[in-house]
């Protein structure tokens, strides 16, 4: 009796570890690739050898948390013409080692806190893409010889803290693009070997948006500015050498009659008329208070069966295990464990 249970028991491993290689529904996996195109639904789970994932025109409320948990082969993850609601807290594998993160043509509504937290990344990347807002404490805590690119990319809004303890040997660049507002010290207590910016137009910058330290000289040139009354303080505060630089090589592009002017004319010579008196600031330029949030990783919430009208049948939704083959293989292993059990006492 109790060599057909542990036969039962092998059986039941060997179970698992098919189910462990199981392709998503939504997906295609070839050897240890897996490409995901046109859906709705963010795939629950990967194979757990899977090395390079492709989404391709996915379209979901959001990257959950621990979407790619339980994965440690994974060293690329690209996203192609996405469009997310929100990349959630967690949605990233924290310390994971040597991982590229592309997002091409992507849309994305909310970078959540702690969304790229404790990478151990080589990579992250954005191009021709769209950001509605980069929450406070999104990038956070990263310590490793990464690069972050954003290339021909919009982002509206910046928060406070956005990018906090970031330190990298490479580059931060930025080239090609929008950035329609800054807040005060988006960018704080960061180190980069170099910043790169080119070709970039900064419509509101509050005071003291960029507290980062640059090892080398930044490279700047044909950087925009909206010269209106928010330009104002730019006249009583010393910049960092970064942020000089960006006065030194930028110019106007709007409104209409002061297009092209410089920026060093447009403040030396107070060209932005009809603005409050804008009061002697100087290096004191106010920051905002700082909360470092205690930061804990949710779960994933799974869905659960909807009907042919979309609604869920009373169902609710239920707690999943996310990433790797965890959805997969809980129920497994806690089969074998019974069997075991019953096994040994009989």
């Amino acid at each position: 009796m109790v060599f057909k249970y542990r036969v039962y028991v092998v059986l039941l491993s060997s179970l698992c570890m098919v189910l462990s290689q199981s392709c998503p529904k939504e997906c295609i996996c070839r050897s240890n690739d897996v490409k995901c195109p046109a859906s709705v639904n963010f795939p629950e789970s990967f194979p757990s050898n899977t090395e390079k994932i492709v989404f391709d025109e996915i379209t979901a409320v959001e990257i959950p948390p621990n979407a790619f948990a339980h994965l440690p082969n994974l060293t690329s993850i690209h996203f192609s013409r996405c469009n997310f609601g929100q990349i959630s807290s967690c949605a990233f594998p924290r310390k994971h080692k040597n991982l590229r993160i592309t997002f091409d043509l992507a849309v994305i509504g909310e970078v959540k806190e702690g969304a790229f937290k404790e990478l151990g990344v080589t990579s992250i990347s954005f191009t021709k893409s769209t950001v509605t807002t980069i929450r406070a404490y999104a990038f956070w805590d990263i310590k490793t010889d990464f690069k972050l690119t954003f290339t021909n990319t919009t982002v509206h809004k910046i928060e406070s803290f956005a990018f906090y303890n970031v330190s990298s040997e490479n580059d931060l660049k930025y080239e090609g693009g929008t950035v329609k507002y800054i807040m005060n010290s988006a960018i704080k207590d960061c180190v980069f070997t170099t910043v790169k910016l080119k070709r970039v137009l900064f419509e509101k910058l509050e005071c003291d948006s960029f507290l980062a330290i640059v090892k080398n000289n930044p490279q700047v040139s044909d950087i925009g500015f909206l010269c209106n009354c928010d330009t104002e303080w730019m006249k009583t505060i010393n910049p960092d050498p970064l942020f000089a630089m960006m006065l030194a090589t930028g110019s106007c592009r709007g409104p209409v009659e002061l297009e092209g002017a410089s920026m060093k004319d447009i403040l030396e010579n107070n060209r932005v008329q009809n603005c409050p008196e804008v009061s002697n600031v100087g290096r004191t330029c106010q920051r905002p208070s700082q909360d470092i949030p205690e930061f804990t990783c949710t779960e994933r919430i799974i869905m659960g069966p909807s009907g042919p009208d979309g609604s869920d049948n009373g169902s609710g939704s239920k707690k999943k295990p996310p990433g790797g083959h965890a959805s997969l293989t809980y129920p497994c292993w806690t089969l074998i464990a019974a069997v075991i059990i019953i096994s040994l006492n009989l």
